[in-house]
């Protein structure tokens, strides 16, 4: 029976570790090529008269080049100023508008490009006393009652980083850790497994 259940356990050990090294690939793998078929099936259809045929990867590539070529459109006066009037149309419409400015934010604050985004990684006792959080400050501010300096947080979700928490706690009370924001990131992401090396 000892031996039965020995076996179990080394079998349950392999196939564990076998697919913690497996399942990553295979779904980086998937997500990938998905988004690589999608994306060339978009162009395919005007594509096919050109090139008499399916030329792979050239939908994903025209894709990007056009992307590029949006954005250094968009740095120059005169596409700032049409992006900004298509903004303004684009915001009079209720529902687009919620979607638009939703997306736009959270890419924004991801791209780690806008002033002040993800300044850096601390540790705050957050929802109580004694349970801490991981957050990112965006910000440092005052207490316009009692004249108390505080930072602004960012707390995200784990597993699902689009959505998270806004808190302001005051500095004094507040942990700054010497970890990037990207190890940050993974730590929160894969739920406390991927664990920053300084805290090992």
């Amino acid at each position: 029976m000892h031996f039965i259940t020995k076996i179990k356990r080394r079998f349950q050990q392999y196939f564990l570790s076998g697919l913690l090294l497996v399942a990553p690939i295979a779904i980086t793998y998937f997500v990938i090529t998905s988004l690589f078929n999608y994306m060339d099936s978009l162009l395919l259809p005007y594509l096919i008269p050109y090139f008499g045929g399916w030329v792979p990867g050239i939908g994903i590539l025209i894709i990007i080049l056009g992307i590029l070529l949006i954005g250094i459109l968009v740095t120059n006066f005169v596409g700032t100023y049409i992006v900004r009037q298509g903004e303004k149309i684009l915001l009079k419409i209720p529902i687009a508008k919620t979607i638009y400015t939703s997306v736009k934010q959270i890419l924004s604050t991801f791209s780690f490009s806008s002033q002040g985004s993800f300044k850096k990684v601390v540790m705050v006792e957050y929802p109580k006393e004694n349970i801490f959080s991981i957050g990112f400050v965006n910000n440092a501010l005052t207490h316009p009652a009692n004249g108390k300096n505080l930072y602004s947080i960012l707390i995200l979700t784990s597993i699902n980083p689009a959505s998270g928490f806004f808190i302001m706690a005051p500095i004094d009370e507040v942990l700054e850790l010497n970890i990037s924001v990207e190890e940050a990131m993974k730590w929160i992401i894969s739920g406390g497994i991927i664990t920053p090396q300084k805290f090992k």
